[in-house]
């Protein structure tokens, strides 16, 4: 009796996870072969990128302090990963990066006056950086996560790996 009631406790968990997992699954394979596949024509976000650029300028108390790329992204009420690219006493270049947007800034500290290059991807290009998002800089590897959002979701990749190893084990 034990043994049956073992089994069928084990047999609700597989199916309520795999269900729970399914539609991560498919959104994680559907990008994976968007990775491998990137020469389909339907699938091609970078020729359908939309690019702009805009100027701004800031105040000067936005850029003092120890995180002055925190202060620009508060005063533009933007979000997303920052990977800092280059820091002088005259220039700030940082990056901000969320799935789908792409954000440049260049920033003349000596007059507060910047410039935003935005690159827009279409739901491809979104589903694309989906799969490649971990919040880990690729001009500096040592830079770990700085938003939330990547947190939770390098949370939810790992969550997705564990449940389907407990559904391989449970498959019994």
């Amino acid at each position: 009796m034990q043994l049956n009631a073992y089994h069928n406790l084990n047999r609700r968990i597989h199916i309520h996870l795999g269900l729970f997992l399914l539609l991560l699954i498919w959104i994680f394979s559907l990008s994976g072969l968007l990775l491998n596949h990137g020469n389909w024509k339907f699938a091609s976000f970078w020729d359908q990128r939309q690019e702009s650029k805009i100027d701004f300028t800031l105040p000067p108390s936005v850029t003092t302090g120890s995180d002055p790329e925190s202060g620009v992204m508060e005063f533009l009420k933007i979000s997303g990963e920052v990977q800092r690219q280059k820091a002088t006493a005259e220039l700030l270049k940082f990056r901000v990066e969320s799935p789908g947007i792409v954000r440049e800034f260049h920033i003349d500290l000596t007059n507060g006056s910047g410039t935003q290059k935005v690159l827009k991807f279409n739901m491809w290009g979104k589903l694309r950086g989906l799969h490649t998002f971990n919040g880990i800089g690729k001009e500096d590897p040592s830079q770990s996560p700085n938003w939330l959002i990547t947190n939770i979701w390098r949370f939810t990749m790992d969550a997705i790996a564990v449940g389907l190893i407990i559904i391989c084990f449970s498959s019994g």
